[in-house]
């Protein structure tokens, strides 16, 4: 019997949209390790994800302009998701710059956690971004502008100046003892009104009492 190979061809990789970053204004990059796995855990939004992607893939492209956020406990960065419970609803560290090459394995992927490329200074169409995200609550690092180009006239705004409420910090250590008052001399006037004093602290040091 002859031995059958089966061959598979690779797919031409999608034209990388990138009708989402108007100008970069400077290199405004960083790196940033992506965990592939938090792209594929919610198959109802793996075409928010990827340019096309089928059960019956072996490789796909990651969209760029996906806003990246970090997983808690680790190094590693997904999409960011409000919903989310691994972290991915925090901050936004910025957009993925380019398509990503997504390789498909029978035990998941040929790189899982590959190195890529973060925007995180530039002007952009949020619009145009893979998915709609409410920058009104989400919380974004680095320096944006947004700018609908299909406004009636130039409409330019900075993308989230204050950003979202960040958590809670931790209690400060407590302060030094304040000092207390252990004597006030008083003075008077040729009519007896009180003009003013000195109060003694605690710690030695006087303070002038003004009456007004």
């Amino acid at each position: 019997m002859a031995n059958q190979m089966v061959h598979t061809v690779a797919k031409t990789a999608p034209k990388d949209d990138q009708s989402w970053l108007i100008n970069r204004i400077t290199d405004g990059v960083r790196e940033a390790q992506l965990d592939l796995s938090t792209f594929t855990a919610d198959k109802s939004k793996e075409n928010d994800y990827f340019s096309s992607i089928s059960d019956d893939d072996y490789e796909a492209w990651l969209k760029s302009g996906i806003p990246l956020a970090k997983i808690t406990g680790t190094n590693n960065y997904g999409p960011y998701d409000k919903n989310a419970t691994d972290g991915r609803n925090g901050t936004i560290i910025g957009f993925l710059e380019s398509s990503v090459h997504v390789v498909f394995t029978r035990t998941g992927f040929e790189d899982r956690y590959p190195t890529v490329g973060v925007r995180y200074m530039g002007v952009i169409d949020k619009a145009n971004l893979p998915y709609t995200v409410d920058f009104s609550a989400a919380q974004l690092e680095g320096l944006f502008l947004d700018y609908d180009k299909d406004a009636a006239s130039p409409n330019v705004s900075v993308l989230n100046p204050t950003g979202g409420a960040g958590t809670k910090g931790d209690k400060g250590d407590t302060g030094a003892a304040g000092a207390s008052v252990t004597a006030i001399k008083l003075t008077k006037d040729s009519n007896g009104a009180i003009t003013g004093g000195t109060a003694t602290l605690s710690d030695k040091t006087t303070v002038n009492i003004t009456v007004a």
